[in-house]
């Protein structure tokens, strides 16, 4: 979604990708109302997390290789 981006801007989005989600996933987890356990809202935050960390990571558009192009130096 975001196209080719520096390994560190990636990796600072993946981090906060996954610290949201598992954060939610601890707060949905922790709510009495809802009856999910502690640890399954952290591993379904995780997961979660990893797959928008994957979604908003990933270039899903499909680009050609160029063939490169060769200089003929003039002798």
């Amino acid at each position: 979604m975001l196209g080719p981006l520096p390994a560190l801007h990636r990796f600072a989005l993946v981090v906060a990708a996954l610290v949201v989600c598992v954060g939610l996933g601890l707060w949905f987890g922790a709510i009495p109302e809802v009856p999910v356990n502690l640890r399954l809202g952290l591993l379904a935050g995780g997961a979660a997390g990893a797959a928008a960390a994957f979604v908003l990571v990933h270039d899903f558009h499909h680009r050609e290789a160029r063939p490169a192009r060769a200089r003929r130096r003039a002798h």
